[in-house]
């Protein structure tokens, strides 16, 4: 495919993507009243969840209020349309934290197969409190994986001094996430390269390749088995950074010629 077939796909799906969620908040009640700017003097946490929304993953996947708090966002009355709907702190509230990662698992799903094996979903299933989805990663943030917000989260249950003499694994997750950015610098760069070079050989397998790896590393995180997520990211680091070597290598021939 084309380069140019490749960006008109993208911004067909682009805007796709932008209609889709434009048709949804047309006739979507929730976004409708929340949107009132009103509530930034009535009620300001409720207008700063809705502006945290705006821009987010979620809105951009055209994913509103009650896919998540259900409700009925068509009914204009208010009443009606948080029928349904219960606050977060009871049991019964599809977001209360023990339902987050079935809630959250119905779009992200390798992420929940991962979670259900770790140590804090066994927690939360033995009815105790336990960190959970919008412990680590906020659902309107725009950027939810941003590693320092999950870091923080590491070192509130795993710091020095915690109240339940839990591991402090805080220092190896911050070198996890350390090599985890470097990580995503050497794809980026990795990417950039092949397409300057000309995508030369089975260089596009090789990139589908490496960012599926990428991805397993990313959802085994939430295993929370540092070891064997550490020993999967230095093995890809060592072939990236090959890749890297060997283009250094043949640039420096180039300009010694």
């Amino acid at each position: 495919m084309s380069q140019f077939r490749r960006l008109a796909r993208s911004v067909a799906l682009t805007y796709c993507l932008l209609f889709a969620a434009a048709g949804l908040a047309a006739d979507n009640q929730c976004i409708e009243c929340h949107a009132n700017p009103d509530y930034f003097v009535e009620n300001p946490k409720l207008y700063k969840y809705y502006q945290l929304w705006q821009g987010s993953p979620h809105e951009r996947s055209a994913v509103t209020c009650d896919d998540c708090h259900g409700g009925k966002p068509k009914k204009a009355s208010m009443t009606r349309a948080h029928v349904g709907v219960s606050p977060v702190s009871d049991p019964r509230s599809t977001l209360h934290f023990r339902n987050q990662p079935k809630t959250c698992g119905q779009c992200h799903h390798k992420v929940q197969s991962q979670f259900i094996r770790s140590k804090h979903y066994a927690e939360l299933s033995g009815q105790r409190t336990a960190p959970t989805c919008t412990t680590c990663h906020s659902a309107m943030s725009h950027r939810p994986e941003f590693h320092l917000i999950v870091l923080n989260a590491c070192r509130n249950c795993h710091g020095e001094g915690n109240s339940e003499n839990l591991p402090l694994i805080t220092p190896q997750a911050e070198n996890l996430f350390h090599q985890l950015n470097i990580l995503e610098g050497l794809l980026g760069w990795t990417r950039i390269h092949y397409e300057t070079v000309g995508w030369p050989d089975a260089s596009r397998e090789r990139m589908q390749d490496l960012d599926a790896r990428h991805d397993e590393i990313l959802n085994w995180v939430h295993q929370f088995d540092l070891q064997a997520t550490e020993a999967a990211t230095r093995e890809l680091l060592a072939e990236l950074r090959e890749i890297f070597d060997e283009a250094r290598r043949v640039f420096e021939e180039r300009e010694q010629d």
